[in-house]
């Protein structure tokens, strides 16, 4: 009986240290930040155009979305660019 309980009691120890280190690995790899590493300066392919009026941005999964409006006609669109390479990947027209 002294064995199975001594038995018990360290394999739930190891358990315990092994489910825990487990959860601080999991913890540390999610929040890494080491694929956020952006560049301080990014060329626009293409550039953005002197008709248009830049209002705001937003940057999330390596993109970077630019709203801009046309100084001419109202019109609004957002831009979208890959923030590794600056090429424009999509154009969304809103007005």
């Amino acid at each position: 009986m002294k064995k199975f309980l001594k038995f018990t009691v360290v394999f739930l120890g190891i358990l315990i240290i092994i489910l825990l280190s487990i959860t601080i690995i999991v913890i540390f790899k999610k929040y890494k930040n080491d694929d956020k590493i952006l560049s301080n300066s990014l060329i626009l392919n293409p550039l953005i155009e002197d008709v248009y009026e830049f209002k705001d941005f937003q940057i999330e999964k390596g993109q970077i979305h630019i709203y801009l409006e046309n100084k001419n006609n109202n019109s609004q669109l957002i831009r979208t660019y890959n923030t590794k390479n600056g090429k424009r990947i999509s154009e969304i027209k809103i007005k």
